[in-house]
């Protein structure tokens, strides 16, 4: 008799020790899934904040980009314009040597005649100072193409080199914007990742309150 009530006390504690066993575990997981919760919130914060981060940059990468390819739209359509102005030069140019030789034949010619028709020596002479006149017009004026079509020259390496260095801009920025689009995705998936982490955890938290209400 005595046996069977130390055998029924024993069980009886027992019982007490094992409940309140698991009342202390079920207190430390929910404080454990609470402690989860909150860091994958922090977590979820922080990629969301660094994602605006990168949207931000990649926005002024856009911008810069924008203005670069304008600036290299313009560089060429002074290049084209340029290389138009210099072949107008050179077809000047040749034309106006062509003159001179002319009149330089035709002197030539008038000089045989004044040896030949000294009756005409006078008029001869009159028509030669003229057309010293305009060779001399004439040369005059090829020197200052020649001037202009050096300052086109000049002009058109200064914009080769522009180009070059709108080119370099172009390929750098496009290096940039690769660079901040791999973040991007980075940073997605990882706001991805931790939105369904959060929403895992906030289920775990919701059935452990559950539980704990029931109890």
């Amino acid at each position: 008799m005595k046996f069977t009530q130390a055998l029924t006390t024993f069980s009886l504690l027992m019982s007490l020790a094992t409940t309140a066993a698991a009342q202390n575990s079920a207190k430390e997981g929910l404080e454990k899934i609470k402690g989860n919760l909150n860091n994958s919130k922090a977590n979820l914060q922080e990629y969301e904040k660094n994602l605006k981060t990168v949207d931000s940059n990649l926005a002024e990468v856009g911008k810069a980009k924008a203005q670069v390819e304008s600036q290299q739209k313009q560089v060429l359509q002074q290049a084209e314009e340029n290389n138009q102005a210099i072949s107008r030069v050179n077809g000047q140019e040749k034309e106006i040597q062509a003159l001179i030789a002319d009149e330089q034949n035709k002197m030539n010619q008038e000089n045989q005649k004044i040896q030949e028709l000294e009756a005409m020596i006078a008029k001869i002479k009159e028509n030669q100072k003229k057309r010293e006149l305009n060779i001399s017009d004439y040369q005059l004026q090829l020197n200052q193409l020649v001037e202009e079509k050096k300052i086109w020259s000049s002009r058109q390496s200064t914009l080769k080199e522009q180009n070059e260095q709108v080119n370099q801009k172009l390929r750098s920025l496009a290096s940039e914007e690769n660079e901040w689009k791999a973040k991007q995705r980075g940073y997605q998936g990882e706001v991805k990742r931790w939105g369904k982490e959060v929403e895992r955890q906030q289920k775990i938290s919701d059935s452990y309150n559950s539980l704990a209400e029931v109890k």
